[in-house]
């Protein structure tokens, strides 16, 4: 068995990933900030385990705390730990000098923050366990260049390409944990969900690059959630995992 925990879990490529995901070999762990019935149901179709939380990432302490209690109540004898980093904002969009305190962090407690706690009691919480240990960060293209107004999301995304590094590039200590983690960020290419509706309908005066996301939709440019959760699922299993730290869905 294995034990998978995705955030960001209700919409877009969270739910399809969480939806390619479920078997009754493994224990799947959502959260996100609202319910999805319609995986709830394919759950029970599948005779496949899944369990839900709400949480607004947005929120850094109440995330560690629920962190500390899934992690905490995790099963000691499966095969493989996984975490998927997947919950994100795009917004704020904008010049940085126009951009808000508030939203500036509230992006980065989202992106980058929440993360890295529940990536913390993540590791923490299955060190000893003598099992494959995997961390899968859910990043962007935009973590590694820099585009006109999103410079939020590109700046907490990079610090998620960097976070992945760290946790590869950590020392090999038998008396902390009993199998070195592995952590991969991500790129999943450009995908129809919600985040691109929001890039699309921004003022352009604001947030000029819209007009390239929209031709992205017009162009019919836009890979589907279910194709790239299908390949992401895949990727999860790979016997070379890790080998790749900063990698592109493409490129796989």
């Amino acid at each position: 068995m294995q034990v998978i925990i995705v955030t960001g879990a209700s919409k877009g490529l969270g739910a399809a990933l969480v939806e390619q995901l479920l078997s009754p070999d493994a224990r799947v762990i959502g959260i996100a900030r609202s319910a999805n019935p319609a995986l709830a149901e394919l759950a029970r179709a599948k005779n496949a385990w899944l369990d839900w939380y709400l949480q607004d990432f947005a929120d850094v302490a109440a995330v560690d705390a629920l962190a500390t209690s899934i992690t905490a109540g995790l099963p000691s004898d499966a095969s493989r730990y996984v975490l998927v980093n997947n919950a994100g904002v795009a917004e704020p969009l904008g010049p940085i000098a126009t951009l808000a305190a508030s939203e500036v962090a509230a992006a980065i407690d989202v992106n980058l923050t929440s993360a890295f706690v529940f990536t913390s009691r993540f590791l923490a919480a299955t060190a000893m366990f003598d099992a494959d240990r995997r961390v899968l960060n859910i990043s962007s293209g935009l973590a590694r260049r820099p585009m006109d107004g999103s410079a939020a999301y590109c700046a907490s995304k990079a610090g998620l390409d960097m976070l992945t590094r760290c946790i590869n590039s950590e020392p090999d200590d038998p008396s902390r944990a009993k199998r070195r983690a592995r952590s991969v960020a991500l790129a999943p290419g450009i995908i129809d969900t919600d985040m691109q509706g929001v890039l699309r309908g921004r003022d352009r005066a604001a947030f000029p690059e819209g007009e390239r996301f929209a031709a992205f939709k017009a162009e019919g440019q836009l890979a589907t959630p279910a194709d790239v959760a299908r390949k992401i699922a895949s990727y999860i299993g790979r016997e070379d995992f890790g080998a790749t730290e900063l990698d592109d869905i493409r490129n796989a």
